[in-house]
């Protein structure tokens, strides 16, 4: 669950879903980095992380993202990707103080708002529904955010505002509309 709906865990694969952030590449990389190569250049070596993350080398991009925040403690990507990273092995101690580096240098950052607020779903629903709405007030088109949003005001019995937000997660994105609760279903969609 956590890689398919989740908009800003795909920073590894070069943007977040749920946000027009992207990544920055080496761009003198030609997309890939030599190892050894930019050890001190932290555009560089974000692009590296990247790269052993998407590899499945999640020790060494641990650790190469590590090197970012040391050379340039303000680097979102790298806070997020090392919270990324965190969430992925269950240290969501760890994770959620990752996030929050992030969003303590852009508050705004959908990727790490959206990966926050699914881990404070079960312990913190309230935290986590506006969470949600924060990233859907800011963009219209965040399909899974209003989804997860929904699914959280279903349990908070808020069928109206959950039936407002499963509206339109669908509408942003058609696909959705399998992972909506049968009865918010519109009436043409429901099997």
């Amino acid at each position: 669950m956590f890689g398919t709906l989740a908009c800003g865990s795909v920073l590894l694969g070069g943007a977040g879903a749920c946000s027009d952030d992207k990544t920055p590449v080496a761009k003198e990389s030609g997309g890939t980095v030599a190892p050894g190569a930019g050890q001190e250049d932290p555009g560089v070596l974000l692009q590296q992380g990247i790269e052993q993350g998407q590899a499945g080398k999640s020790d060494e991009a641990k650790a190469t993202f590590e090197k970012v925040v040391a050379l340039q403690g303000d680097n979102k990507f790298a806070w997020f990707n090392l919270g990324y990273l965190a969430q992925s092995r269950n240290a969501t101690g760890e994770a959620m103080a990752d996030y929050d580096k992030a969003l303590q240098i852009d508050d705004s950052y959908r990727p790490a708002l959206y990966n926050k607020a699914m881990l404070l779903e079960e312990a913190k629903p309230d935290e986590a529904v506006a969470l949600y709405r924060k990233i859907v007030g800011a963009d219209e088109g965040a399909s899974t955010a209003y989804l997860r949003l929904g699914l959280m005001l279903v349990k908070q019995h808020d069928r109206t505002g959950a039936q407002e937000a499963f509206a339109s997660a669908i509408g942003a994105d058609p696909k959705l509309a399998s992972a909506v609760p049968e009865d918010f279903r519109p009436q043409k969609t429901r099997r």
